[in-house]
């Protein structure tokens, strides 16, 4: 049994089992590794349309693309030094809050973000800026004001998984 789209299945849309029905294909057809199939079905929820499926198109792997953060998030790689990146002792998981520096005055920029990944701290030196990054799971407007403290320079990623919220960019003492 193999994934047929039961209706139009546009791209960028996320994937739902509920979206294919099943139907019989014999089973020394060489493609079938290449179709989703009736076990593989579940692992595929929440995945994101790649290109448009037709109604009644079979469904195949390469239709699908897992999502780029969780939620329907954007991801977003956010260069900064490891010294200004809790010493790089961030971990995919981790909540984060950006701090940017303007004229002396440090203003949070996000807070209570996902950490997706970090880049490989291994064999930088001491003091080293080159390569160091963090990606995070970002909103639209989010990425906006990143983008924008990190054409500014003076960024801080303050790790704060299980710290309290931050109201007004303040943190009361």
């Amino acid at each position: 049994m193999v994934a047929v789209a039961d209706r139009h299945l546009v791209a960028g849309s996320v994937f739902s089992p509920d979206a294919v029905r099943l139907v019989p294909v014999d089973s020394g057809f060489e493609g079938i590794s290449t179709l989703i199939t009736a076990d593989d079905l579940s692992g595929f929820e929440g995945w994101v349309v790649q290109r448009s499926i037709p109604s009644n198109g079979l469904v195949d792997v390469s239709a699908l693309v897992e999502p780029g953060s969780p939620s329907g998030l954007r991801s977003m790689s956010v260069p900064v030094a490891i010294e200004h990146a809790a010493g790089g002792s961030l971990r995919a998981g981790d909540r984060v809050d950006v701090i940017s520096v303007v004229d002396g005055t440090a203003s949070y920029v996000a807070a209570d973000l996902e950490v997706i990944a970090v880049s490989e701290a291994a064999g930088a030196a001491i003091g080293s800026t080159s390569g160091y990054h963090v990606v995070l799971a970002v909103s639209a407007q989010d990425a906006l004001r990143l983008a924008e403290a990190i054409d500014g320079g003076s960024l801080e990623v303050v790790r704060s998984t299980g710290a309290p919220d931050i109201e007004g960019g303040r943190v009361d003492p």
